[in-house]
């Protein structure tokens, strides 16, 4: 039985997991993609840690559009779930520690804290999608 065809909570824990999937890579695209376009703009509304360097945001918007690739391939491919997003959540964990450490360095002050929580509630997201991504694979859904 693969999980589009099971019945009751296997197939509500796979529409679930292709949501927050899907939303998690298009918060990343957007993101992505507002780095491209505007780096100066996401500096000055998301990242005011300091002078804006145009080419250094665009760097870090490469691994943001690439990790929206890889999150919505991992939307239709239920293999590519768990090493997508462990890999996700180890950089987001380093990600939200950089931030704890640098938390202070914002301008305004509240953009850091602000910054610091919503990147840590993005890696508990992360965490309770591989989480019930593991539950539906020892439930003997499809992998």
């Amino acid at each position: 039985m693969t999980p589009s065809t099971a019945n009751g909570p296997a197939r509500d824990r796979e529409r679930a997991i292709r949501i927050g999937l899907g939303l998690l890579a298009a918060v990343n695209l957007s993101v992505g993609l507002f780095m491209v376009f505007d780096p100066a703009g996401f500096v000055d509304t998301i990242g005011p840690f300091g002078e804006v360097n145009d080419h250094y945001v665009r760097d870090v918007a490469s691994w943001t559009l690439a990790y929206a690739g890889v999150l919505f391939i991992a939307v239709g491919r239920a293999s590519w779930r768990v090493p997508v997003l462990g890999f996700g959540i180890a950089q987001s964990a380093l990600h939200v520690l950089n931030h704890v450490v640098d938390i202070g360095e914002a301008d305004p002050g509240w953009v850091g804290v602000f910054d610091a929580l919503s990147l840590a509630a993005l890696l508990g997201v992360m965490w309770w999608l591989i989480k019930s991504v593991q539950a539906g694979e020892s439930n003997g859904a499809a992998r």
